[in-house]
């Protein structure tokens, strides 16, 4: 993945409009609308204090993102902070970009001062773990059955 570069989303950035939507039609979020979820990325990248926004772009567009969050919706762990929504086009999977998002989280984490990160995932805890995330428990989350995956940093 030479040739893709991870930015910081800005609140003004066309890019939040895109993540949003791949949020709301990827993470099954009936609660949630674009509005919503837009509103949320513009919050988070206007204060990245507590959180940020990476954005994967190969030639200038956007192909993946994932978000350093302090707390999870409704989770059934007390723990922070959270990687979460990892998404990459479909078109561009199997090509690194999540696993370059995934390292860019972590160095985010790590540079705030955290010695450990957190996730749930209900289908991808063998790509997490090629990473050196470890299970940490089992859940049913939401309705889904998920793993929670830890890392130390």
């Amino acid at each position: 993945m030479a040739d893709t570069r991870i930015v910081a989303a800005e609140p003004s950035a066309i890019e939040l409009a895109i993540c949003a939507r791949w949020r709301v039609d990827a993470f099954s979020m009936p609660r949630t609308s674009f509005e919503q979820e837009l509103r949320s990325l513009q919050q988070l990248s206007a204060d990245q204090s507590l959180g940020v926004l990476l954005v994967a772009k190969a030639a200038g567009a956007p192909i993946g993102a994932c978000l350093l969050v302090e707390s999870e919706f409704e989770p059934n762990h007390d723990v922070a902070p959270w990687l979460t929504g990892l998404f990459v086009v479909p078109e561009h999977r199997n090509e690194g970009a999540g696993s370059v998002l995934v390292r860019a989280i972590e160095d985010q984490a790590r540079q705030r001062g955290f010695s450990r990160l957190n996730l749930y995932t209900s289908e991808a805890a063998g790509f997490y773990a090629r990473l050196g995330w470890s299970i940490a428990d089992r859940t049913c989350w939401r309705g889904i059955d998920a793993t929670l995956m830890v890392r130390d940093l």
